[in-house]
């Protein structure tokens, strides 16, 4: 029985559980119903105890700890070397970094997305306005899980674990990090006012100039 499953499923493609709540189709029953449990009805029993991420599957925490935390990536893009934990995440790499396609279209707004999950928070975020995760020592919600995380290591714990390999200087998201060493070490100002030509190294500092020079706001600091 298992060997005709496993047949039918794998090599067949055949994938006859429907989930009756979204589209999503599956091979075998006892998916489907993990798929309910972990999406529709967000019972996620399973804690990583490293970074508070949480999991429907036992499965999935512990692909998730040995791909984030122990860092095994064993699947390389032959175009750009990047490593990856998943063969499935290597082929949407590829399919969206150096094919450039974005399949995922919304039928409210026309934008387009690379990955099918990005396409469904972006629904569930911007058009529902859903913030399905609440920060238990605030009143903050987020629609996505990792804001969540973020915000409670960088809030809450004060923790700042990416520091700058040019000058020490330590933040608390890699993409502040990212921010600082591209302004601050590389010099780099990609904003430019298309009055002036003035350049900036962020964006909200090319609009404030904007409304400030050309608008006449005021922005008044707190001494």
């Amino acid at each position: 029985m298992q060997l005709i499953r496993h047949q039918r499923t794998v090599h067949e493609g055949h994938k006859d559980y429907a989930c009756d709540k979204c589209e999503k189709k599956f091979g075998q029953k006892v998916h489907l119903d993990l798929h309910k449990k972990a999406v529709h009805e967000k019972l996620k029993d399973y804690a990583c105890d490293e970074c508070r991420q949480k999991f429907g599957r036992k499965s999935t925490l512990l692909l998730h700890k040995n791909i984030t935390h122990a860092g095994h990536k064993e699947y390389t893009c032959g175009k750009c070397e990047k490593k990856f934990g998943k063969t499935s995440n290597l082929y949407q790499h590829q399919r969206t970094i150096h094919e450039s396609r974005k399949d995922y279209a919304c039928d409210k707004c026309e934008k387009k997305y690379g990955y099918k999950v990005s396409l469904l928070i972006h629904q569930k975020t911007v058009h529902e306005g859903r913030k399905d995760f609440a920060c238990d020592q605030c009143e903050k919600k987020f629609g996505i899980q990792s804001n969540l995380i973020k915000h409670l290591k960088t809030v809450h714990e004060s923790r700042k674990d990416y520091v700058c390999d040019n000058c020490e200087k330590k933040f608390g998201l890699k993409s502040t990090l990212l921010v600082h060493q591209k302004i601050v070490h590389e010099g780099r100002k990609d904003y430019a006012c298309d009055k002036c030509k003035k350049k900036f190294g962020k964006k909200a500092h090319l609009i404030r100039h904007q409304r400030t020079v050309y608008e006449g706001r005021k922005y008044y600091l707190c001494k």
